[in-house]
């Protein structure tokens, strides 16, 4: 029996069929492309919320001892006690090896001290008390003349450094705490925040402020 012929109507029935599948794809492949963007809508901010949200850092410097200007060619031998207010707003515990602080004053460092490790609990918060000291400061004549006036007006601009480092995760990243504090020797000693630079997973380097 010899192959029927195929009529118009057979070939746009197969067009048709055709047309439709490839609408069929195209669909398939929309709504996977929607279903990627509705999953990494939910699970990156999940990500920062549970795991990675950047920690939190502030500082409490108490009034600095034998900060007062010495004679010309003196030097100073300031001391202060630093509480280090840690906040950790993601869902698992954060600790951290200790390290140097630095407290200085127009570019130059007055004091230094030891931060002891700690661990801060899932959405928790720590506070780490440490002594900055130094003995036998010396300062150019400019730089003393300068803090005299400041401390006179209760103004002076100091500012504070701590250096951490990741031990939770075994990757030691560093992570450098920098706040800046003005002195009124008249009022108790405030809560000052501080700026995050900390090396990333994902970025090479990062700044939580």
């Amino acid at each position: 029996m010899e192959p029927q012929p195929r009529t118009f109507d057979d070939e746009h029935r197969a067009e048709d069929k055709k047309s439709r599948k490839r609408e069929r794809d195209r669909l398939i492949v929309s709504c996977l492309r929607d279903f990627r963007f509705i999953v990494f809508l939910i699970v990156l901010p999940s990500y920062f919320f549970l795991y990675d949200m950047p920690p939190e850092f502030s500082i409490q410097l108490a009034p600095i001892r034998d900060l007062d200007a010495p004679a010309a060619g003196a030097s100073i031998s300031p001391a202060s006690n630093v509480t280090l207010h840690a906040g950790n707003r993601r869902g698992a515990g954060r600790c951290y090896h200790g390290n140097e602080a630095l407290v200085s004053y127009a570019g130059f460092t007055i004091a230094s001290g030891r931060v002891p490790g700690f661990c801060v609990p899932g959405k928790g918060a720590r506070e780490m008390r440490f002594q900055a000291s130094a003995d036998g400061v010396g300062l150019p004549e400019h730089v003393l003349d300068r803090m005299a006036m400041e401390r006179r007006v209760g103004a002076t601009q100091l500012e504070v450094e701590v250096k951490l480092s990741r031990r939770d995760d075994g990757s030691d990243r560093p992570m450098w705490i920098w706040c800046a504090r003005r002195m009124d020797g008249a009022q108790p000693p405030n809560v000052t925040p501080c700026t995050v630079l900390g090396l990333q997973n994902w970025f090479s380097i990062v700044t939580y402020d």
